[in-house]
């Protein structure tokens, strides 16, 4: 009894290493079996053998097609239809029980094979894909959107299994499509972006790592850092993360804005200039996910300021669970995903901003530093929701019950 996983993510993808890979390494050592159904991107061979090595050690098949991305609307489409056929191959091959289908595009597949040849599906709801595309401006006609949100709710509807990552978006799903069954909301799991505790492990780190990177990047031990995690991109908000550090350099005047993403240093410079931020202030450094623990030690606190619209509604920041892990407190704003509910100055001595104004960001940094130099708050101790078992454990509960097991596979 095996389980297709399809995701046009691929797993050597950044967001495939931190949320796909590792979920599915614990569910096969809970003894379920795994074929794995990725688009890869071309320029990562040594990075796709080290994940095959590791996939072939704990049971789990894995099949590749090549990610398009050009040109810009047949690249897209000619990923999507090479991920289908494989699919359908596999299932025909024999053997598959069940296929999860992580966010819209693998949900699709999903479905056809359901109507095809009988296979049961969950539907693992990333984010509110139609809205999203809206809001980014994707969409130029609004027919376009209702079609896809009238797909959307087939997509939810035809699920024997339905996952999200947030109370919020279980909420709005239940009420816009599954109101005429009973207990809508019981039939969606919620399992938040999770990370590995045991990587993100401030007692783990190597201090010589740690002082490679002050080395490297020139910041000094004792100078406040704020830190901002992840790519650059419009969904975040990048010249409100300068007001913040600005009213940040008030208090701490040799203050550093350290930026830890692959891409978006011009529109991090630029926004900095706009703020009047000298140059000389900013930081900039990306690595391996291996290195992601030395950098986050280098942080006093850090940023999540995401634009909040419906399509944040299931948000669950993978950065978040991160920085919890490693103990660094944020500053977030509200209306993103499960966030007005997460963040708690004495559960994780974190804040929210009330808006963007220079007295809103800063009685959020007030809160912030003022707990941090008390250090009576154990963030990593009360964030145990976001560690990695308790994410594979509640994906454990929903295949039992999609498959109507009482036990793990043998």
């Amino acid at each position: 009894m095996t389980i297709l996983y399809i995701t046009q993510n691929g797993i050597t993808d950044h967001i495939g290493q931190a949320q796909v890979a590792p979920y599915l390494l614990g569910l096969a050592a809970r003894g379920y079996r795994l074929h794995v159904l990725s688009a890869e991107k071309p320029g990562r061979a040594a990075l796709a053998a080290d994940y095959a090595a590791r996939f072939a050690a704990a049971g789990i098949a894995w099949t590749r097609v090549p990610w398009r991305q050009r040109p810009a609307l047949l690249g897209p489409a000619w990923t999507q239809l090479a991920l289908h056929r494989a699919a359908a191959r596999i299932v025909r091959a024999g053997g598959i029980a069940a296929v999860h289908c992580r966010s819209h595009p693998a949900a699709i597949i999903g479905q056809a094979l359901k109507r095809r040849f009988g296979c049961l599906y969950l539907f693992d709801f990333r984010d509110f894909y139609a809205d999203g595309g809206l809001a980014k401006g994707h969409w130029s006609r609004r027919p376009l959107y209702r079609r896809l949100k009238r797909r959307e709710a087939g997509l939810v509807r035809d699920a024997e299994a339905l996952v999200c990552l947030t109370a919020r978006a279980r909420a709005i799903l239940a009420e816009a499509y599954l109101a005429d069954r009973p207990a809508p909301e019981a039939r969606i799991a919620v399992i938040p972006c999770c990370t590995d505790f045991a990587l993100f492990d401030p007692a783990r780190v190597p201090p010589a790592a740690v002082a490679a990177w002050r080395a490297r990047l020139d910041i000094a031990d004792g100078r406040t850092v704020l830190l901002y995690l992840g790519s650059i991109g419009p969904d975040y908000l990048l010249a409100q993360m300068m007001k913040l550090f600005v009213e940040l350099r008030r208090r701490c005047p040799d203050a550093l804005f350290l930026f830890v993403a692959n891409n978006g240093e011009a529109e991090v410079r630029a926004a900095a200039a706009a703020a009047a931020i000298p140059a000389e202030a900013l930081r900039f450094a990306s690595g391996e996910r291996a290195d992601m623990p030395a950098l986050i030690a280098l942080a006093t606190l850090s940023v999540v300021f995401i634009r909040a619209d419906l399509s944040k509604a299931g948000c669950s920041p993978t950065k978040l669970a991160e920085l919890f892990a490693m103990n660094v407190p944020v500053v977030a704003n509200r209306g993103v995903g499960d966030l007005d509910a997460i963040i708690d100055p004495d559960r994780n001595g974190s804040a929210l901003v009330e808006a963007f104004t220079p007295p809103a960001l800063a009685a959020a940094l007030d809160q912030v530093l003022a707990r941090r130099a008390r250090g009576d708050v154990a963030i990593r101790a009360g964030s145990t929701a976001f560690d990695l078992p308790a994410g594979v454990e509640t994906y454990a509960r929903v295949y039992r019950d999609m498959l109507g097991l009482e036990a793990v596979p043998c």
